[in-house]
């Protein structure tokens, strides 16, 4: 998941991966759809008496695209040329922006959380889901998988940027876009980690009440 530690797990595992993808982002935020039709297809193709368990870091909806308003704001971005850029708009713009639903401008082409984890059929794609907050509960579940002891490290952090408040009416229009994955957030805050054949169905029943 984009701006939810992927580059500090990455690091932590690097040494103990007989494939790794450092500095690829297009390869390393691959989404779990392309992951199951592509990589898993192809892997259960050759080795069908194998199985790929999949796990994701999701972050708190709200704090993870206020992660993306610093990140685009950084000074390196800071080009005439760069639409990504956001440091020249205020976080207010930047989320009108965002939860608009017209063609947004560059920097606000930002999808959700959940968008990454589903599947075609809407259901969620990944066997387990870890909140971000918790690294604790990543660093044991690798251990668990690798035998070695794990320490993610803190890397390639957004900015520092001072933040107002998001008016009350924004706040809600932005939580009501947000709204199916503060429900996937809610499900890993409740059970402490989203385990698909666990929670997958309860879920999909949550989701259909969103309709």
């Amino acid at each position: 998941m984009p701006k939810c530690a992927s580059t500090s797990i990455e690091r932590a595992i690097s040494t103990l991966c007989n494939i790794n993808f450092l500095g690829r982002t297009r390869i390393k935020h691959i989404n779990a759809q392309i992951f199951t039709e592509k990589i898993l297809s192809a892997h259960q193709a050759l080795l069908p008496s194998i199985q790929i368990e999949s796990f994701c870091v999701m972050r708190e909806p709200l704090d993870w695209i206020e992660s993306w308003y610093k990140y685009r704001s950084r000074e390196i971005l800071k080009k005439e040329t760069n639409p990504n850029y956001t440091g020249h708009i205020s976080y207010n713009d930047f989320i009108t922006e965002y939860i608009s639903k017209g063609t947004r401008k560059p920097f606000a082409k930002i999808r959700t959380q959940y968008d990454f984890l589903k599947l075609c059929n809407g259901a969620i794609g990944v066997d387990q889901i870890f909140p971000m907050e918790n690294m604790g509960l990543v660093e044991q579940f690798l251990f668990e998988k690798t035998n070695s002891k794990i320490i993610i490290p803190r890397i390639n952090q957004s900015p520092t940027k001072d933040m107002t408040q998001l008016p009350p009416e924004l706040e809600d229009a932005l939580r009501q876009h947000l709204a199916i994955d503060i429900v996937v957030y809610n499900f890993i805050k409740k059970h402490k980690t989203f385990q698909n054949s666990q929670h997958g169905e309860e879920f999909m029943e949550r989701l259909a009440e969103l309709d």
